[in-house]
């Protein structure tokens, strides 16, 4: 083979009756080009233990022999020093850091808002942190006492993620399950286990997200968090089930108190109650999306990733109404100290007021639980109280074919607000058994009185 040379790499063309050849320098071993019936191309191949590597340097016409020569040089060294760009685009750098890997997962996966949040707190989870854990995982069963010590974790943040091996998730995750919030060390201790989980489980999916991406098992490499499946680590959750009993004296109290708020924020709590509506649902509702006139608004781009419009009843006009006439934004709970532009959600501040006053423990998800409660006491069809928590119809064939109508929703809405009246303006007793007469809430309360 003769020597690359420009005046020879220009003369050069594919010989009849075929589709390409290879040329290589007899000067620069690994050199060569590839001539087809469009393009020539330089390549560098080489071999590195028992694989051959075949590495793209450019085409012929922007990139010169010379140059071509200089980069496959370049190249060569690169990767008998064992550095290798095309892997390293491929399959993300070898060195890249935990910290790296969460933000690319962040920026290149579309997420929501609030899974974005999430998602950064996992990320802070695996920095350096420090506290108090319970000595040993606690079991209810048992009458054991209670020790506690105090625990410092290392970053991971700064570490490359294909370094963290399996025992180190499998013991950071021992830790950080018997892990105290600060916020518990003075009252009865429990360890943040739901926390961790999620944590842990948005690691897993950045580690996924890499092995995708780059194909990191062709490599031998595993997801270091399966290790916690394989061994049964998982903290066991279970659902949710807190709820106001709008038939317990601390309802009228409660709602009370949300009435004392500042107003913005008593009405968005109030209003989240009387639609089932998520907390960030209705921080983001805008002016846009509700017609007073025809009396409908629009939830958009929901939980599921479907916009639903729901009629609007009396108390719920009520509320929009006002926030109208204190309107600062396009926000419907628009909030002039908030970053966002409306109040902030979950408004954790104003619910541990509402909380002191009730001598209940609530969160805004609990509403949805409230709503559901109070609608099925109601006798509401399961099927217009799914649609209206916006709940997507693919776990149910028959809902999506016969959904309810805007005047069924409006009824059932209707009733729900006469109910909930009913028991906010009835006092509260002393006596936390006491159970309201169920009567009282269907006697059509007075829905301005709000």
């Amino acid at each position: 083979m003769p020597k690359l040379t420009q005046s020879f790499v220009k003369s050069i063309t594919v010989q009849p009756g075929e589709s390409q050849a290879l040329y290589m320098d007899d000067e620069l071993i690994g050199f060569g080009v590839r001539v087809s019936l469009t393009k020539k191309v330089f390549y560098l191949q080489m071999r590195m233990g028992k694989k051959v590597l075949k590495r793209k340097i450019g085409e012929y016409g922007p990139m010169t022999v010379d140059q071509a020569r200089k980069e496959t040089l370049q190249r060569k060294a690169q990767l008998l020093g064992g550095h290798d760009p095309y892997e390293e685009r491929h399959r993300g750098a070898s060195d890249a850091t935990l910290e790296e890997l969460f933000d690319e997962y962040t920026s290149e996966v579309e997420h929501r808002p609030n899974t974005k949040k999430s998602i950064e707190a996992a990320k802070r989870h695996f920095g350096a942190v420090e506290g108090m854990a319970f000595k040993t995982k606690p079991d209810s069963r048992s009458a054991q006492t209670i020790e506690l010590i105090e625990v410092k974790l290392p970053t991971w943040l700064k570490r490359p993620y294909r370094e963290i091996t399996q025992d180190e998730v499998l013991e950071r995750f021992d830790v950080v399950s018997r892990m105290i919030p600060k916020r518990r060390l003075l009252k009865t201790p429990k360890p943040i286990t739901r926390t961790s989980n999620q944590h842990f489980k948005y690691l897993q999916a950045a580690y996924n997200y890499a092995i995708s991406k780059y194909q990191l098992s062709r490599t031998g490499f595993i997801n270091p968090v399966g290790i916690l499946k394989t061994t049964r680590r998982w903290s066991r959750m279970n659902r949710r089930k807190g709820f106001l009993d709008t038939n317990k004296p601390y309802f009228a109290v409660w709602w009370r108190a949300c009435e004392a708020l500042e107003a913005v924020i008593g009405d968005y709590i109030l209003f989240s109650l009387i639609t089932a509506s998520r907390s960030i649902e209705s921080a983001t509702l805008r002016w846009s999306d509700v017609d007073l006139k025809k009396g409908h608004m629009t939830f958009r781009n929901t939980k599921n990733g479907e916009d639903y419009t729901f009629p609007i009843a009396p108390l719920a006009r009520t509320i929009l109404e006002r926030r109208l006439k204190a309107k600062i934004n396009d926000f419907v709970f628009g909030y002039a100290d908030s970053k966002n532009g409306h109040v902030v959600c979950p408004p954790q501040y104003h619910i541990k007021l509402v909380r002191a006053e009730c001598g209940e423990h609530w969160s805004m998800h609990d509403l949805r639980r409230t709503f559901t409660t109070a609608m099925t006491l109601l006798n509401v069809h399961a099927f217009t109280i799914a649609h209206l928590m916006k709940h997507s119809t693919n776990s149910s064939m028959t809902l999506s074919y016969a959904p309810p109508t805007q005047e069924q929703l409006l009824e059932a809405l209707v009733r729900l607000e006469q109910h909930l009246l009913g028991r906010s303006r009835l006092e509260a007793s002393n006596d936390d058994a006491t159970e309201i007469d169920e009567a009282a809430a269907l006697e059509g309360p007075n829905r301005g009185a709000l």
